[in-house]
Formats: C-alpha cells, sequence, structure tokens
C-alpha cells in the first residue's frame, strides 16, 4: 500500500500542487484589492514561470 501511494504522488503531485495555487490565486484576484491583487500575480505567475522552465527543456 506504501508503494502504490508513493507512485500516486510522484504522478500527480505537481499536478494538484500546481491546480490549488491556481485556485488561491484565481479566488484572490475576485476578493479584492490591493494586497489580494498582488497575492493573485504571485500565485497565478508559479505555474506559468514552471511551465516555461519545464517546456523549455525541450528545445536545447
Amino acid at each position: 500500500m506504501k508503494e502504490r501511494n508513493n507512485v500516486f504522488l510522484k504522478v500527480w503531485g505537481m499536478p494538484i500542487l500546481l491546480s490549488v495555487v491556481t485556485i488561491i490565486g484565481l479566488i484572490s484576484a475576485i476578493m479584492g484589492l490591493g494586497v489580494w491583487h498582488f497575492i493573485s500575480w504571485m500565485a497565478l505567475s508559479i505555474p506559468v514561470y514552471i511551465m516555461i522552465r519545464y517546456g523549455l527543456r525541450y528545445f536545447k
């Protein structure tokens, strides 16, 4: 059972983490102004940065 859990987290760990960060960014964008928009920009830029970073590996 422990091996099965490890495989699940290996495959789905990062997509789940990125989706949670994206949801936090989207919710904070509609919450208000000021600090909420800063949190939104930071949270929504993390998945974009990761996609660009790992996407450029294929072009090297």
